[in-house]
C-alpha cells in the first residue's frame, strides 16, 4: 500500500504514484481478462487488445525499466553485469592437469555455450582477448587440442604468405586497372582510419611526415602498422574477389582486429572470418543493409509503437538514421576499447546472431522521448542519432539490448501462441502472377518449418500498431513479405505490397479469420523477426546467473 508522506521528496512521491497506478492496472487486468487471455475493460463495451496492453507498459520509470505486470513478470534478468573473463576462469574450461595425470592435449571440456555466456555476461580481459577471439571467430575449433591449434597457426600463416606473394610478386597484375583502382581506394581508406591512436600514428620513416604528404598527395603519412593493414586488405581483395572483394568501410572493421594481434597472418584470418558475417552489409545493391534496416524498423514498432509512429510521421521509419551503426557495428559511436568489448559480445551469438539490432534498439529506446518531443524531420533524426557518437555508455546499452531482446521475444511469442490456439494461417504471402506456384512454395516451406521447429510456427506477418483499435477505425489489410529464407541478399521492401492470407495448405483465407474477439487484427510479425527468436541459441535453463 502506498501512503503519501510529505517528508518524501517530490521525485520519490512521483515514483510511488506511478507504482500505485501500475498496481491498480495489474489488478484490473487480472479481474477483467477474457477466457482467451485478452484483457478487456470492466464495462465490456470497449476492448483492450494485446497490443494496447503492451503499449501501456511504456512508462518513464527508467531508460530500460521493465514493469512487473501480468505480461512481463517472467522476463529474465539481464546477465550483462558479471566480471570480464579472466585467465584463471578461462583455464577452468579445459581439462584439469595434475602431477599424476598431466593434461597433454589441453582440450576444452566446457561446451561453447558456457564460454559464450561468460563472454556475453562480462567480456574478456585484455590479455586473454587474442586467444579467446580465435575461438569466437572459428579459427580454433572448440574441441581442438594444443597440438592442433599450433598446427592451425602454422598452416594459416603459410597460407597467408602464399596468398600475399601472388599479387605482391606479379608485376603484370599490378599494372591492371582494377589493381591500381583498388590500391588507391585501400590507401585512402587506411590512411584515414583511427589516426588518433598511437598504433596508427604517422611514422616519418615511411615516406615523411603528415604535412609534407598532405601538401603533395592530400593524405597524411604512413607507418609500419598502416602499411601492414594495406597489405592485409589487398590480400583480402584478391582472396575474396570472386565473391565481393574490398569495399569502402572495411578498413574500419580491420583496425580493431589488427590492434589486438598486430600480426599480418592472424589478423587476416580473423578479419576474413568476421567478414563472412558482415559481407551482406557491403553488397553493392545494398540489399543486405535494406534487410537490416527493415528488420530494425519492425523491432522498433514492436518494442515502442509510439516511437515508431512518430518516425513514420517524420518520414524516418526507413531507419536510415541507424545505417552507420549497423554497417560497421558501432565502430564510430564508441571509443576504441569499447568497440573491442562490444564486438566480442556480438561474436558470441549468445542470444541471437543479430544482437546488434537490439543494441541499436536499446539506444533508440533511451532517446525515444527526445526524438518524439523535439524532432520533426528525417534530417533532424539523422543528425541527432549521429551526434550520439562518443556519448553512449556501452554497459548500459548492452544491458538495455538484452532486456529489449526479452521484451520483444515475449511479445512475438504471445502473438504466435494466440495464432496457434486459433488455428490461424501460418503465412501471409504476396501472390505472384503464378498463384498456384506461389501457394505450393508456401506449403512446402511451411512443412519444412514444421519439422524443424514444431513448437513455433513460421509466420510472415508484418506488425500493425492497433493502439487505436477501439476507436472504430478500419484496420489495415495484411501485407505480404516476399523475402525467401534462403536468399540473404534479398530484402522485403520497407512498405510491402498488399498480399493474400494463406493457411498451411496454401489456401487463401479471409482477413476476418485473423482478427481477435474485439475485432482488432493480430499484430504482424515479419519472417526476419520471427527467425531471430526461432533460431535463437538462448536456453531458458541457463538464464539464471
Amino acid at each position: 500500500m502506498f501512503v503519501y508522506d510529505p517528508t518524501i521528496v517530490p521525485a520519490v512521491h512521483d515514483f510511488q504514484e506511478k507504482c500505485k497506478r501500475y498496481s491498480k492496472r495489474e489488478s484490473r487486468l487480472a479481474a477483467t481478462a477474457g477466457v482467451d487471455g485478452t484483457a478487456r475493460s470492466r464495462d465490456g463495451d470497449a476492448h483492450m487488445s494485446v497490443w494496447e496492453e503492451w503499449i501501456t507498459e511504456n512508462g518513464d520509470l527508467g531508460a530500460f525499466e521493465v514493469v512487473s505486470t501480468s505480461t512481463t513478470a517472467n522476463l529474465p534478468r539481464p546477465i550483462r553485469m558479471q566480471p570480464a573473463l579472466s585467465a584463471e576462469r578461462w583455464f577452468t574450461f579445459f581439462e584439469p592437469s595434475t602431477a599424476d595425470q598431466p593434461n597433454t592435449e589441453f582440450r576444452m571440456t566446457a561446451d561453447s555455450d558456457t564460454v559464450c555466456r561468460a563472454v556475453f555476461a562480462g567480456g574478456i580481459e585484455e590479455d586473454m582477448r587474442p586467444l579467446v577471439w580465435k575461438y569466437l571467430l572459428s579459427i580454433y575449433p572448440w574441441s581442438s587440442t594444443e597440438r592442433e591449434r599450433q598446427a592451425i597457426d602454422k598452416e594459416k600463416a603459410d597460407e597467408y604468405w602464399i596468398l600475399k606473394s601472388k599479387w605482391l610478386n606479379d608485376q603484370e597484375l599490378k599494372e591492371t586497372p582494377d589493381f591500381i583502382e583498388q590500391t588507391s581506394r585501400i590507401e585512402k581508406d587506411v590512411l584515414r582510419t583511427d589516426r588518433t591512436l598511437p598504433l596508427f600514428a604517422t611514422d616519418s620513416g615511411f615516406g615523411g611526415g603528415d604535412e609534407a604528404n598532405i601538401s603533395e598527395h592530400g593524405l597524411p603519412g604512413s607507418s609500419a602498422s598502416l602499411e601492414k593493414m594495406k597489405d592485409i586488405l589487398m590480400t583480402f581483395h584478391r582472396y575474396d574477389q570472386g565473391v565481393l572483394g574490398y569495399v569502402q568501410g572495411m578498413s574500419d572493421l580491420l583496425a580493431p582486429i589488427y590492434s589486438v594481434y598486430q600480426d599480418e597472418p592472424t589478423t587476416f584470418w580473423a578479419f576474413t572470418a568476421f567478414m563472412k558475417r558482415m559481407r551482406s552489409h557491403f553488397l553493392r545493391d545494398q540489399s543486405g543493409m535494406q534487410d537490416e534496416l527493415s528488420t530494425m524498423a519492425q523491432l522498433v514498432e514492436i518494442a515502442n509503437p509510439r516511437l515508431h509512429k512518430h518516425l513514420v510521421q517524420c518520414d524516418a521509419d526507413n531507419m536510415f538514421c541507424c545505417y552507420r551503426w549497423l554497417l560497421i557495428w558501432f565502430k564510430r559511436e564508441f571509443g576504441f576499447e569499447d568497440v573491442l568489448r562490444l564486438w566480442e559480445v556480438l561474436w558470441t551469438d549468445y542470444l541471437t546472431d543479430r544482437f546488434v539490432l537490439f543494441v541499436a534498439l536499446a539506444i533508440l529506446q533511451r532517446h525515444a522521448d527526445v526524438i518524439i518531443d523535439h524532432l520533426r524531420s528525417p534530417e533532424e533524426v539523422l543528425k541527432y542519432v549521429q551526434d550520439l557518437s562518443d556519448t553512449i555508455d556501452l554497459n548500459d546499452a548492452l544491458k538495455g539490448a538484452e532486456m529489449c531482446f526479452y521484451k520483444v521475444r515475449f511479445r512475438v511469442n504471445a502473438v504466435e501462441q494466440i495464432r496457434k490456439s486459433r488455428n490461424l494461417p501460418l503465412f501471409v504471402s504476396s501472390i505472384s502472377d503464378d498463384e498456384p506456384a506461389a501457394a505450393a512454395a508456401v506449403k512446402e516451406e511451411n512443412e519444412e518449418s514444421s519439422s524443424a521447429d514444431a513448437e513455433v510456427p513460421l509466420m510472415t506477418f508484418e506488425w500493425e500498431d492497433n493502439q487505436n483499435s477501439g476507436s472504430g477505425e478500419k484496420d489495415p489489410l495484411l501485407k505480404g513479405d516476399e523475402t525467401p529464407e534462403s536468399d540473404i541478399s534479398r530484402t522485403p521492401p520497407l512498405t510491402s505490397s498488399r498480399g493474400s492470407i494463406l493457411d498451411s495448405n496454401g489456401k487463401e483465407m479471409s482477413p476476418e479469420d485473423a482478427k481477435l474477439d474485439d475485432g482488432t487484427t493480430l499484430p504482424r510479425i515479419s519472417e526476419a523477426v520471427h527467425r531471430i527468436f526461432a533460431e535463437s541459441s538462448y536456453n531458458e535453463v541457463n538464464s539464471t546467473v
